[in-house]
């Protein structure tokens, strides 16, 4: 796993403080790939109360995610979904006033739209007291919020910024040291910013003579050359290989096969 960079512990920041202040559900959004999970998990890590984190892509409808709820803090599965969320808040202690999320949602955009509207009672207080939730997931998880029938959610939103030149030097002086990141031109920022693990390979793969070309196409290009390239000539290998077994294949055949006699056929009837 990678170490956080600084554009993502600002991020931490941000989210706490969206936690301890905006008194609503918060939204951590980004794109996939870019590391929103690696933040949570710091987030959890660092923090002296245990939030209750769910996996969004299986929780499959409300009662489901209550469930999902009560197992985490050990009570048993009795009554109504009212009755148990009502058990769960006593059971549950609040962690809101240090920044803290109660209840962590990663994958949220796979939510069905009934247990989004779940999440945003709770923060309201619905069920009792509010709530502090968070819900991460991809872009389109804002814009769904926003639409929820009946009534639209109002949410906290905090973007996970995609990687600049600073995050790529602190993060690759770790795994490569001794690189040298400057000849990094700007456009490969621009492009692999929001995809961290993509931007260090592709670093890594950076060769000198192609760093100083002015546009990342002809990078790519000139990759995709040498990859066909060498594909190319070990599959003619393998061609070449195995026709020269089969002509030698043939000509053992031949060798081992025992040579016919001929037979005279009679041009004339033979006399009697």
């Amino acid at each position: 796993m990678l170490s956080l960079v600084r554009s993502q512990h600002a991020c931490i920041e941000r989210i706490r403080s969206a936690v301890r202040w905006a008194k609503r559900l918060v939204v951590l959004v980004g794109a996939p790939g870019q590391g929103k999970t690696v933040v949570i998990q710091d987030l959890v890590l660092r923090t002296p109360t245990n939030p209750l984190c769910l996996e969004g892509e299986l929780i499959s409808d409300r009662t489901d995610a209550v469930l999902r709820l009560v197992g985490l803090v050990g009570l048993r599965p009795e009554g109504s979904m009212h009755e148990m969320l009502a058990r769960l808040q006593t059971k549950h202690s609040a962690g809101s006033e240090q920044g803290i999320p109660e209840i962590i949602v990663d994958d949220a955009h796979c939510l069905p739209d009934a247990v989004l509207q779940l999440f945003h009672e709770l923060t309201v207080g619905a069920y009792g007291r509010r709530w502090s939730v968070l819900l991460v997931g991809e872009d389109q998880l804002v814009s769904r919020l926003q639409t929820l029938q009946p009534k639209a959610v109002l949410c906290s939103v905090v973007m996970l910024p995609p990687w600049d030149q600073q995050d790529l030097e602190q993060a690759g002086s770790i795994i490569y040291p001794g690189q040298e990141w400057s000849s990094i031109p700007s456009s490969v920022l621009q492009r692999y910013g929001s995809q961290p693990k993509q931007l260090l390979r592709l670093v890594d793969e950076w060769d000198d003579s192609v760093a100083s070309a002015p546009d990342l196409p002809e990078h790519e290009a000139k990759v995709s050359m040498v990859r066909v390239s060498s594909s190319w000539m070990i599959g003619f290998g393998i061609a070449l290989v195995v026709l020269i077994a089969v002509l030698i294949f043939v000509q053992l055949s031949d060798e081992k096969t025992p040579a016919r006699t001929s037979t005279p056929i009679p041009l004339t009837p033979q006399n009697q």
